[in-house]
């Protein structure tokens, strides 16, 4: 076995356990602040460097073309202030509540001499506190990658600690979550999928502020956008369950924690009645809210594609979990656990080789359960989107990628969704999929 090989199967044995890395906000080390890293010579170059490993030019990309730049400085609009003031709060732009997201908001004794609050969303919000390895993490290869990580830098490589790093913010956990209060008072809704996130930065004319090339595979390993995205999938999902189980489900008063429901099935039109189950609901009855399962029915397509047996207990986890919404909060509380217990049992045995080659089969799973009309609500919706189109272009099928953009509008607003046409969508592009795989 290479040397290359060797690296990469260290690192992608992702299995998935992420718990020695604490995530940047709960590190122990000093955050030195952005202005640390920005020098010319080091993250700071206007231009891609030559003979370096890595870009040089990181600080400029992110403070042009990344909207984490920016996250602080949201905090200060017009549509902030009022949300602000709905909550009671003195300014968005001083309340830990919202900190903790919109910026770096380590504790005082942890921030360093150059770091700023007012920086947002920097390289240390995702690299972690730099102060035992930014004087050395540039002397390679004299200092490793893994000496690196060793020192405290976040592995941003390894794809359930990435997940986790997002979805600490763009999902929650039990230290900061965007509740159904802060929605109400005007909140964007929170949506997210690792792949899709990561590769945004890599279109619509913004630059990625680091390349995969051969340098970076052997420091660092590789994966596919597949790997990706089942990795990040289940990790989304068991950390949308830890929630449920935490006490982040309990809620401000009589009701549990709305902002983990399905928003969906609440703010819809009165004038008729639209309240339908599905069998994946468990036999719930009218008036049960369902907690939102977008990336609960995108795990099921995933386990069904790795085997019929995995595919049947995350149904019937997902169906006791829909079934004990009509019970009571331990109920509930019981079934997310023993729906955890499935997902982590699956992401133990997930690796790049059980994936490979299974693209094809993944698609034909998410398009056959759409054309069933299973796709009822939104949030299933815009999940199995972006699973799709990951899919679509993993694939490398120009046919059905002529598709997405169609796919794609009928989710550009969520009032105006409509289930039927999106199920048609999704049964002529698996039509078109078999035509093209006869």
């Amino acid at each position: 076995m290479s040397k290359m090989s060797r690296t990469s199967l260290a690192l992608l044995m992702v299995g998935l356990s992420v718990a020695a890395a604490a995530l940047p906000e709960e590190d122990e080390n000093v955050h030195m602040g952005v202005a640390t890293c920005a020098a010319s010579q080091c993250h700071g170059s206007a231009v891609p460097g030559d003979g370096s490993n890595v870009l040089q030019n990181e600080y400029v990309t992110w403070t042009q073309d990344d909207p984490h730049a920016r996250a602080y400085d949201s905090l200060g609009n017009e549509k902030s202030r009022a949300i602000a003031a709905r909550l009671g709060l003195e300014s968005a732009s001083s309340a830990k509540i919202c900190l903790d997201c919109h910026t770096d908001n380590v504790p005082q004794a942890r921030r360093g001499e150059r770091f700023h609050l007012s920086d947002g969303v920097g390289c240390e919000s995702c690299h972690g506190g730099a102060e035992t390895w930014l004087s050395s993490h540039y002397n390679t290869p004299a200092v490793t990658h893994e000496a690196n990580l060793q020192a405290g830098l976040y592995p941003t490589e390894n794809i359930a600690a990435r997940a986790e790093l997002c979805l600490s913010c763009h999902l929650g956990n039990n230290n900061k979550f965007a509740s159904h209060r802060i929605m109400a008072a005007g909140h964007p809704r929170l949506a997210f999928e690792l792949d899709t996130f990561t590769e945004l930065w890599r279109t619509a004319g913004r630059q990625p502020h680091y390349r995969v090339d051969a340098d970076y595979r052997e420091r660092k390993g590789d994966v596919s956008h597949t790997y990706t995205w089942a990795a990040g999938l289940l990790t989304e999902g068991r950390q949308r369950l830890q929630l449920i189980e935490g006490p982040a489900f309990d809620g401000d008063g009589m009701f549990p924690e709305l902002g983990l429901y399905d928003c969906h099935a609440c703010h819809r039109t009165m004038k008729r009645v639209q309240w339908q189950a599905l069998p994946r609901h468990g036999g719930a009855g009218p008036g049960v809210p369902f907690v939102q399962d977008g990336t609960f029915v995108m795990a099921m397509a995933l386990a069904r594609a790795i085997s019929s047996a995995d595919g049947d207990a995350v149904e019937k986890g997902l169906a006791a979990l829909h079934r004990a919404g009509g019970d009571n909060v331990e109920a509930i509380r019981s079934a997310a656990n023993e729906l955890h217990t499935v997902l982590a049992r699956l992401q133990s045995r997930l690796s790049v080789e059980k994936l490979r080659g299974r693209e094809m089969q993944l698609l034909r799973e998410i398009l056959a359960t759409g054309a069933d009309g299973n796709y009822l609500d939104y949030i299933s919706a815009e999940q199995a989107f972006m699973a799709v189109q990951m899919l679509v272009i993993e694939l490398d099928d120009p046919r059905l990628e002529n598709q997405l953009d169609g796919i794609a509008d009928s989710l550009d607003d969520d009032e105006r969704y409509r289930p039927a046409q999106f199920a048609a969508m999704l049964a002529s592009l698996a039509e078109d999929e078999f035509d093209n795989n006869e």
